[in-house]
């Protein structure tokens, strides 16, 4: 598992950074969207097993993603945004305090996956399209999630002792969070010097923000046990699904533009 875990991480990396550092407007758009799409599929089945209810509602959230950008009369508030991220993740934060309650809310756990995915996808494509950074930035994101996900995983298997919320995620230990939160914080230092902030921002605020995409994770578990679900998908081997891998990201994107819109 963790072989093919490396092996999917090593093939799909690149990929992902090359679209975020050539990719034009048109080619990430389409990207952001894709990605939305792939794990909005996967959230809804997770909600309730129907291949076309899931596909129709992937399909139109890829479509206003796309219709987001291109329409002129639309504009990305930043203030929007981090209010609407603050209202859905509380609602899914409040949630994993009873896990075992709304198997059969369906409307609102779409509701969420489709807010969800919305703010993710505007928030994605307006980061890169910063004019300041905004690649930079936005490679800076994934790795943000990625640098949470490697120290959360050293620290828990060297340290974990204690479970982080055993009824839904039993693997996830407060000592894998604490691993993730100072090795995201050493990375804030680090991503600050090369683009020039001041690090003191940065080494506060990317912990915060990897505290929202571990309730992201956590969340995408508990949609899972309530379907009794192990893995989102199949497609990312080692890694399950979509949602498996980038429920972290999508939590964490509207909070990262957010705070990349007040520092800059």
């Amino acid at each position: 598992m963790l072989k093919q875990r490396i092996l999917t991480a090593l093939l799909l990396a690149p990929v992902v950074i090359v679209i975020i550092l050539k990719g034009d407007e048109q080619i990430f758009t389409l990207f952001a969207a894709f990605l939305a799409m792939m794990v909005g599929y996967e959230w809804f089945q997770c909600v309730k097993k129907s291949s076309i209810n899931s596909l129709v509602m992937s399909a139109l959230v890829g479509i206003s993603i796309i219709f987001i950008n291109k329409a002129s009369f639309i504009e990305i508030d930043v203030v929007r945004i981090l209010i609407a991220a603050c209202v859905i993740w509380l609602i899914c934060f409040i949630w994993l305090f009873k896990p075992h309650e709304g198997k059969e809310k369906y409307a609102k756990k779409y509701a969420l996956g489709v807010g969800v995915l919305l703010l993710f996808g505007a928030s994605l494509i307006s980061i890169h399209q910063l004019p300041q950074n905004g690649v930079q930035l936005t490679l800076g994101l994934f790795i943000l999630v990625w640098v949470a996900d490697i120290g959360a995983y050293v620290s828990g298997k060297t340290f974990g002792k204690h479970k982080l919320a055993p009824q839904v995620s039993p693997g996830k230990t407060i000592e894998g969070m604490v691993g993730g939160l100072l090795f995201t914080a050493i990375y804030g230092a680090i991503i600050a010097s090369w683009l020039g902030y001041n690090w003191k921002y940065f080494v506060v605020f990317f912990p915060l923000i990897t505290v929202i995409s571990v309730i992201g994770d956590l969340f995408a578990s508990l949609l899972k046990r309530h379907n009794n679900i192990k893995d989102s998908g199949f497609l990312l081997p080692g890694h399950g699904g979509f949602l498996d891998r980038f429920d972290s990201l999508i939590a964490a994107t509207p909070f990262y533009f957010a705070f990349i819109h007040y520092i800059s």
